[in-house]
């Protein structure tokens, strides 16, 4: 039989087949609704179907999955702790095994995470995963196989009444009895959240089994109570807690929290005090320098590295100097820091040279041009960098 399948359902072009001793399956992903509210939670399917004549044994698909939604124009970015070199990975991992039987299909439900603009449109989306077939009855995986679709969802205006009753059923299924069902209701509060949401994530930040789950939300909806919220659990005892609320807190980009991150980064509680830093220097600009400075010193220095991404965040023409002397350090960890966080300030990179020649060419770069040369925030990230000039 010939390694191909096709479905012809609206908006999905079904992918990949393959014969594994005998066993073939078909796989495909298809929005869950044919439209979607601007602002609602987006939830796609994933189906697996047995098209042999004997039992299949595979994943189910629920590992490394991912979605690349495709928009008309690069969104602005994210205010990031992490630099222009900051990044992440759509998707979640926690596949178990199944059998299935001759024409037999499975779905998995999934939620694209909040990537799409918050307008009205037909968006594309590229939705993959690989799927690992076995041995009947036996952990041998004997294939793999890719799982390729593109879809188009077609997202809609609606008003708070509309939306808020699309919410219902999913605030419903925050007390379901179904973990995976609880997880993804919890997921989509938290990723997509709408300010009629807040007192239902402000009460799940109050639970200590929702607690970090809750954070994410709070930083995305960006109010004085969220951050007030987040600002408490950055006081916790719990370090996971506190590094993630610290994170999320300083990715609110309120400069009114500046003297809490440099609190934090003095307190030397963890490795949150360094997540402080980096946070420090995005909130505080110039006025973060002095302590970051006194970070690079003394028996409890922070590790130099962190210090010169904290440096990048700062867009302060004054951390250049001093990325620039980082340059000279013995530890390549803390070289490469350094030039990251230059790239991040000056949006200017070259290819990597010896210790000395990178400390020469950045000099005479900033001699000649550092009086004048446009500085940049991490947010501010997008294009090629330029190169430095010889």
């Amino acid at each position: 039989m010939p390694c191909l399948w096709d479905v012809p359902v609206a908006l999905v072009v079904l992918l990949s087949i393959c014969n594994a001793g005998g066993q073939e399956l078909g796989g495909r992903y298809r929005p869950e609704k044919a439209t979607y509210l601007v602002g609602e939670p987006v939830f796609i399917v994933l189906e697996l179907t047995n098209i042999s004549s004997r039992r299949v044994d595979a994943d189910d698909g629920t590992c490394f999955h991912s979605f690349d939604v495709v928009v008309p124009a690069e969104p602005r970015r994210a205010v990031s702790l992490y630099g222009c070199n900051a990044g992440g990975t759509a998707g979640s991992c926690g596949s178990g095994t199944v059998s299935l039987k001759p024409k037999e299909t499975i779905t998995r439900r999934y939620l694209l995470p909040k990537s799409l603009p918050d307008e009205p449109g037909d968006y594309e989306v590229n939705a993959s995963t690989t799927v690992s077939i076995y041995a009947v009855g036996s952990s041998e995986r004997v294939s793999r196989q890719d799982v390729n679709s593109s879809l188009t969802l077609h997202i809609i205006p609606g008003s708070r009444e509309a939306l808020v009753n699309v919410y219902q059923p999913i605030l419903n299924d925050l007390a379901s009895s179904d973990a995976s069902q609880k997880f993804l209701a919890m997921e989509a509060v938290t990723d997509y959240p709408q300010p009629f949401l807040e007192d239902v994530i402000l009460k799940m930040s109050e639970n200590p089994q929702t607690t970090q789950n809750a954070i994410s939300g709070l930083m995305k909806l960006n109010t004085g109570q969220t951050k007030k919220r987040l600002a408490e659990l950055v006081a916790s005892d719990n370090e996971g807690i506190r590094q993630n609320a610290v994170t999320a807190l300083a990715e609110t980009d309120d400069p009114n929290y500046c003297g809490l991150m440099l609190q934090v980064m003095n307190a030397r509680r963890g490795y949150s005090s360094t997540i402080a830093a980096r946070g420090a220097g995005l909130l505080c600009g110039d006025k973060a320098l002095p302590q970051l400075i006194r970070g690079l010193q003394g028996t409890d220095a922070l590790p130099a590295y962190e210090i010169a991404y904290a440096l990048g965040n700062t867009a302060s023409r004054d951390a250049v100097p001093i990325l620039i002397d980082l340059l000279r350090q013995p530890n390549a960890g803390t070289r490469d820091a350094a030039e990251e966080a230059l790239a991040t300030l000056t949006h200017r990179a070259d290819e990597p040279v010896g210790t000395d020649q990178a400390y020469s060419k950045w000099s005479r770069y900033w001699s000649l041009y550092g009086n004048s040369a446009q500085l940049f925030r991490p947010d501010q990230c997008g294009g090629e960098f330029q190169s430095l000039p010889d």
